[in-house]
């Protein structure tokens, strides 16, 4: 199972805090809002992440790698921030089956294991 992750918006209404670090990295509860998304799927046999990276996106790179190295993970860059359908779209090369789609500037608590059963 894959999960793309649309990571590459400028953070706008999250200023003065984003402008020298993405909105996903921005802490919450003591932990980087990505890391809280990425969190849960680590019991669900997820493969691979494929993080949509733009603003500031050199910083997630370095985030993933110490923090979560147990998931594959590929970078895609969004050269042109146009939109979270772009984001996904610019994905498709890298997905061949089944994946979630996730954002990662909104926390939430559901039964993954039950959804990707299905």
């Amino acid at each position: 199972m894959k999960l793309i992750l649309p990571v590459a918006g400028y953070g706008k209404r999250m200023r003065p805090h984003t402008w020298s670090r993405p909105k996903v990295l921005i802490d919450v509860a003591g932990k980087p809002m990505l890391g809280h998304v990425l969190d849960q799927y680590i019991d669900i046999g997820l493969d691979e992440v494929i993080y949509i990276t733009g603003w500031l996106g050199e910083q997630i790179k370095p985030y993933v790698e110490a923090n979560y190295p147990q998931f594959g993970a590929q970078f895609v860059v969004q050269e042109e921030l146009v939109g979270q359908s772009h984001a996904i779209w610019l994905a498709r090369e890298h997905i061949s089956g089944p994946c979630f789609i996730v954002f990662a500037d909104t926390i939430t608590r559901i039964d993954l294991q039950a959804m990707a059963a299905s």
